[in-house]
């Protein structure tokens, strides 16, 4: 674990290194805060970067949920003149058989 040494690299060899305990664990501890100075100026970057992405994410799944909406009106649209198209057809089908019908019998007539 990250803090099993604390306790054992206070012992004396930080005391022979620096002369006291009292020095050693003082160097130490400049050190510790310095290396946690350095993580939170890193966290804060990292923090203002996810809230970056969060915004963008989304902004992107908003228009994709618009997109998908469009795409739904465009099918029906296109379900409807489909619709409409095949009405037409058959009402001309039916309108041709109706003057073929009538030219045959104004031929035999």
């Amino acid at each position: 674990m990250w803090f099993e040494g604390i306790s054992a690299q206070s012992g004396r060899r930080w005391i022979a290194r620096g002369g006291n305990a009292a020095e050693g664990l003082t160097e130490r501890l400049v050190s510790a805060e310095r290396e946690a100075g350095f993580h939170e100026r890193d966290m804060s970057v990292f923090e203002r970067e996810r809230i970056d992405l969060e915004h963008r994410v989304n902004r992107m799944e908003a228009e994709l949920e618009a997109l998908r909406r469009r795409r739904l009106e465009a099918y029906a649209r296109w379900w409807n003149a489909r619709d409409d198209r095949d009405r037409a057809r058959h009402v001309c089908r039916r309108l041709r058989r109706r003057i073929d019908r009538t030219r045959r019998r104004e031929s035999q007539g």
